[in-house]
């Protein structure tokens, strides 16, 4: 399958769907969830990224990134990476798991006179509950 491909895509516009593929392997899924491959001109790997913060870490990794997309995709495919800001458009992303609550017990308040003190106690205790862990 691959000398076929390979004799209909003389420009290499079949690259961009494997380096896609491999995408996960190369940066590794966290960074894979928060990017996505736009384009593949002129030897310029075009990748959008979720925030500024991101763009500037990659930017770090970058020759990394370039090193394990040559080891992949082949020599003189992918000479520059870009990274732009962009919403990746994700059409699985992953469901979280929900995780039970303990049961809540009540707590008995020791006698207190004043109402006001009580009253707080009350909504300290209730809001403590609620409260995530």
């Amino acid at each position: 399958m691959q000398p076929i491909i390979e004799r209909l895509d003389r420009e290499g516009h079949f690259a961009i769907v494997r380096i896609m593929k491999a995408w996960p392997e190369i940066v590794g899924e966290t960074i894979a969830r928060r990017t996505e491959i736009a384009s593949l001109k002129f030897h310029t790997l075009t990748v959008k990224v979720s925030g500024a913060m991101w763009i500037q870490e990659l930017n770090l990794m970058k020759l990394q990134i370039l090193e394990r997309v040559t080891a992949q995709a082949g020599d003189d495919l992918v000479r520059e990476i870009r990274f732009v800001q962009g919403r990746p458009a994700r059409v699985h992303r992953p469901r979280l798991k929900t995780v039970p609550r303990a049961p809540r017990h009540s707590i008995a308040l020791p006698e207190l006179k004043d109402p006001e003190l009580h009253a707080a106690f009350a909504r300290l205790i209730e809001a403590w509950g609620r409260a995530p862990r």
